[in-house]
């Protein structure tokens, strides 16, 4: 006889049931089957949507806060103003504008202010690349802290 079921009980639930992640994106490329954005993409799967006239409906430009899970997609929801308090304090993945830099500290448009610590890791430019208008894609890890900074297109000048 195994004990792999009361093993299983004593689990704690966090561990079976992974949280959503909420992405504060703007969609480059729907094919149908998947939601591309800047160096990621998210299965469409059966994802409830709001604001939205059905999976056709979602086109290139539009910003989008989406919660997934496990790479799918779960509920997108069309973003028509910044996103509020709340969401910006939970994102896992989100794009912005660069308004300052002071040292270690990032001010963006819709997110506020952030810290980059020596663990955050550059894709596709550095800090010298860190230009008043920059779009940035920026993901964060389940304390907060901000492990990755993507410079999109780090040539060209920023709006």
């Amino acid at each position: 006889m195994t004990n792999t079921p009361l093993i299983l009980c004593m689990l704690p639930l966090g561990a079976l049931a992974m949280e959503p992640e909420l992405w504060l994106v703007e969609l480059e490329h729907n094919d149908g089957i998947r939601l591309q954005f800047q160096g990621a993409e998210l299965e469409l799967g059966s994802a409830d949507l709001v604001g939205i006239d059905g999976p056709d409906a979602l086109r290139p430009g539009m910003r989008l806060a989406i919660e997934s899970r496990h790479g799918v997609a779960e509920l997108i929801h069309l973003l028509s103003r910044p996103p509020s308090a709340a969401q910006s304090g939970q994102w896992s993945r989100a794009e912005d504008r660069l308004l300052a830099v002071v040292g270690q500290t990032l001010l963006l448009q819709e997110l506020g202010v952030l810290v980059l610590d020596t663990q955050t890791r550059w894709l596709n430019g550095s800090p010298a690349d860190l230009q008043v208008g920059r779009r940035l894609v920026l993901t964060r890890d389940e304390e907060g802290r901000l492990t990755e900074v993507l410079i999109p297109n780090p040539e060209e000048d920023p709006e």
